[in-house]
């Protein structure tokens, strides 16, 4: 069997998915979006391929969709990884657009607007199209939510609500099955001139069966073959969706838990090619 995967230069876990495919004597190439030109950029020259991994483009801050949309139509729905989730839902990665496709079916953070008038403070701006925790800020004031928009352009970011929060939770899932649940610290940091967020792995955690209903309806909705999603709880045990993640990172987890995510996805891959 003859693997591709797809991916970018900070993506710290594809080497994971690749020291597993060898164990399974499973001939792999790995290529990066960044290598990729459209002068001589024919997807036709990776047909031997017998499965397509493409991972999530959109963490360099370039835009390599052009890439990532041709070899996704190349390769199809059986030969590529979460194909239903990119084929279907091209905004994937907006955080806009999953409350939209989240926020009927399950409770989120509220988004405001800022025709809303907003005076309760402190407020989370986060990037539209961000991972890893980049671009998130704490907003405490009024005027300091007025620097902000005279520095940066609001309609690239998303306001919500700022939560009192007594955990942060994401839980792993591959082909809607859970994996692994990890709990997290989330910590403030310096972002700039602002208040950012930062989260850091704990421990492994137990989630109640309310949460793992939810997040195998949230793998299921979006069609991912696999996925990382966040969930917070407030004091009140309340608890709310943050955001799904496909091409989700797993490498503290798997450290920290001590159990090979890596091997379960190259598992499911095998299975499909069946």
């Amino acid at each position: 069997m003859k693997l591709l995967i797809v991916t970018t230069k900070k993506d710290l876990s594809c080497d994971k998915i690749i020291e597993e495919a060898k164990k399974k004597d499973i001939d792999i190439l790995k290529i990066f979006y960044e290598e990729f030109n459209l002068k001589d950029f024919k997807p036709e020259k990776f047909k031997d391929f017998n499965f397509c991994i493409l991972r999530d483009p959109y963490n360099t801050g370039t835009d390599y969709s052009t890439y990532f949309k041709k070899m996704l139509k190349f390769f199809g729905e059986h030969k590529s990884f979460d194909y239903k989730a990119y084929n279907k839902f091209p905004s994937y990665e907006d955080k806009l657009f999953q409350h939209d496709l989240f926020g009927n079916a399950l409770e989120m953070p509220k988004i405001y607007s800022l025709t809303d008038g907003i005076e309760s403070f402190p407020i989370i701006i986060k990037k539209r199209i961000s991972s890893r925790g980049k671009n998130i800020f704490v907003i405490d004031t009024k005027k300091e939510l007025e620097k902000f928009l005279s520095e940066y352009d609001i309609s690239d970011y998303i306001i919500e609500e700022f939560l009192d929060v007594e955990k942060d939770i994401r839980i792993i899932l591959v082909n809607n099955k859970i994996v692994e649940t990890v709990e997290r610290k989330t910590r403030f940091k310096e972002n700039g001139n602002y208040t950012g967020i930062g989260v850091k792995i704990l421990n492994k955690y137990e989630p109640s069966e309310e949460i793992k209903k939810k997040a195998i309806l949230v793998s299921k909705i979006i069609g991912s073959d696999f996925c990382g999603i966040d969930f917070i709880m407030d004091k009140n045990e309340n608890n709310y969706l943050l955001e799904c993640n496909i091409s989700p990172q797993f490498v503290s987890s798997e450290r920290i838990l001590d159990v090979n995510i890596a091997e379960k996805v190259i598992n499911f891959i095998l299975k499909k090619l069946l």
